[in-house]
């Protein structure tokens, strides 16, 4: 990673929330779309394919979901993309943002885009970035980047698709570097809150609520949701129409199905055994039930903890940030595949590649004594000090979230969809526990009579002091 990557991490404290409560809001604009008597939406006539599209859809194995009110209309059943090509995992792991754009003529190449703090980052450098924390594909990142904004091709982009290359418009958001970041958590909220979290509904800028079809996957999910944010009703259908945003894709990437890796979180997943992310012995607070791996769009992967409380004068000295003298441990054996900037990712399968199996996040480790990337490690060995450094964080602690082939995996999956499952966390003793529709809030459980602790972030608070 780029040394500037560094500072950048500072700045997405202004842009961004991995452990805060963000609020999201979204600026649409609005159109006359072309309805029936009953008000639903009517595609043009003129966006009749004449023909069967060039390349055609394969299908997913996603059974149909029970759909509770069959009044309102369904969006297109045109599955766009397969999940893998929303999720950064294997079928990415050696795609170059930089060998893509090199040969090309867009804005992309010359881009660059200061970010504050003295920092100055390229486009390519921006996309691996958002790519990389969301874990969201950069070639998805690219195409949508492409098909808004035309900045692969078109040298010299006019008006919004130059302010607003990702079509998200909305004031403060101007630029590349918050156009991605937006962009990549509404395909992280789509793909996530559709396979997890049980969102059945698209609502649309003019109040108009379609389910989404039955038969579509999440990635297509995600894409159909994201694509929403960006234009009026009636331009919508047609960016969802085969001649629309997949033809884009075909254009630049050929056939997203061709490559396919499916599913990429087997039915049958098992989480391997993992103790909880601190010494044994310790006393740490439960500050954070399950929320956002990266930011609230996606699954609701991480849970937070917070240790030991300082001496008073570290406190006054220091403040609620402070680098703790209590270190983070490795809670499975593994390989250290990515360090710095706040981050260490454990990686179990032991390649090294952080988009492959399964990978532990931790997040705000502090510089000072951080293991090495490349490093071989055992359950128990010390990673490095919580602190506040990465993402954002208004208290020192440890965000700690598992991802598998790339897929943030949620803590809970208690009410997923039927045909959707996925393991519960399970750290030593604890089994972790949601709270439906309520981000942040969470409790873990272990047998016996002292086997209950509540997420809060009353960091004294004797009920949710949790050891091992």
């Amino acid at each position: 990673m780029s040394r500037r990557w560094g500072l950048l991490a500072l700045l997405l404290a202004l842009t961004v929330a991995a452990c805060a409560k963000p609020t999201r809001e979204v600026i649409y604009v609005t159109a006359t779309p072309l309805t029936d008597a009953q008000g639903h939406i009517i595609l043009p006539p003129s966006l009749t394919p004449a023909a069967p599209s060039p390349t055609p859809i394969q299908p997913t194995p996603n059974p149909p979901r029970p759909l509770p009110d069959e009044s309102l209309a369904y969006t297109p059943d045109l599955k766009i993309i397969p999940d893998s090509e929303l999720i950064y995992g294997p079928t990415a792991s050696d795609f170059s943002v930089e060998g893509t754009i090199k040969y090309r003529q867009g804005f992309l190449k010359a881009y660059s885009e200061d970010v504050g703090g003295g920092v100055t980052l390229s486009g390519a450098e921006i996309v691996e970035y958002v790519a990389l924390s969301y874990s969201v594909n950069p070639r998805l990142l690219l195409a949508l980047l492409e098909y808004r904004g035309g900045w692969l091709n078109d040298p010299m982009p006019e008006g919004e698709r130059m302010d607003y290359p990702m079509g998200i418009v909305k004031a403060g958001r101007e630029g590349l570097l918050r156009q991605m970041l937006d962009a990549a958590d509404a395909l992280n909220a789509g793909y996530y809150g559709w396979k997890y979290r049980g969102e059945l509904t698209l609502e649309l800028s003019d109040g108009q609520r379609l389910y989404y079809a039955p038969t579509l996957n999440p990635g297509t999910v995600g894409v159909q949701h994201m694509l929403s944010l960006t234009a009026d009703p009636a331009q919508w259908q047609r960016d969802v129409h085969p001649e629309g945003f997949f033809q884009t894709y075909l254009a630049l990437f050929g056939d997203p199905f061709a490559r396919a890796y499916e599913p990429i979180t087997p039915a049958n997943l098992e989480q391997p055994p993992l103790t909880l992310p601190f010494p044994q012995g310790e006393e740490w607070v439960f500050t954070g039930g399950p929320h956002g791996g990266y930011n609230s769009g996606s699954a609701w992967a991480a849970v937070d903890f917070a240790p030991p409380k300082p001496p008073d004068d570290v406190l006054e000295r220091e403040g609620a940030c402070y680098v703790s003298e209590h270190w983070v441990i490795a809670a499975a054996p593994g390989v250290i595949a990515r360090s710095g900037f706040g981050y260490v990712v454990l990686d179990l399968d032991k390649d090294g590649n952080e988009h492959t199996g399964w990978t532990l996040v931790y997040l705000h480790v502090d510089d000072q004594d951080r293991i090495a990337e490349g490093e071989t490690v055992q359950t128990g060995d010390k990673l490095g000090h919580p602190s506040c450094q990465g993402g954002f964080s208004n208290g020192t602690h440890l965000h700690f979230a598992r991802r598998y082939n790339g897929e943030w995996i949620p803590v809970d999956c208690a009410i997923c969809a039927p045909e959707v499952s996925a393991p519960r966390l399970v750290l030593g003793e604890w089994t972790f526990h949601g709270m439906p529709g309520q981000e942040y809030q969470g409790y873990a459980t272990r047998p016996g009579d002292d086997g209950y602790r509540q997420a809060d972030q009353m960091r004294d608070f004797e009920m949710n002091k949790i050891a091992w």
